[in-house]
């Protein structure tokens, strides 16, 4: 990841980090339920998330999918989760993986 997307990333709210971390663990299927589900936080609040990390150019809304975020580079991605911890990443995947079921089927 460039420095210069380090340090954007570096100015991000707390919860638009946590919101990252989500489309990180994602794996491509980060839609805006999903991560509402996983956030755990008002609507108001996971607009301005999701608003904070797009005009960052972190992510970006998936073409043709209106509801549906991916990282602006995959490089992107492999840091975010290098940055979660080998402890709590399968946590937040089998969470993630469970949100999913309970919001796609």
């Amino acid at each position: 990841m460039s420095e210069e997307l380090q340090d954007r990333f570096a100015a991000l709210s707390g919860g638009t980090k946590r919101m990252l971390e989500y489309v990180a663990v994602l794996d491509g299927e980060a839609r805006y339920a999903i991560l509402r589900h996983l956030a755990r936080v008002s609507e108001e609040d996971m607009v301005e998330d999701v608003k904070e990390a797009v005009d960052a150019g972190i992510i970006a809304v998936r073409p043709g999918e209106p509801n549906v975020y991916e990282f602006t580079e995959a490089s992107v991605r492999e840091w975010v989760l290098s940055q979660i911890g080998e402890t709590r990443l399968p946590k937040l995947r089998a969470r993630a993986a469970a949100a999913r079921w309970r919001v796609v089927g």
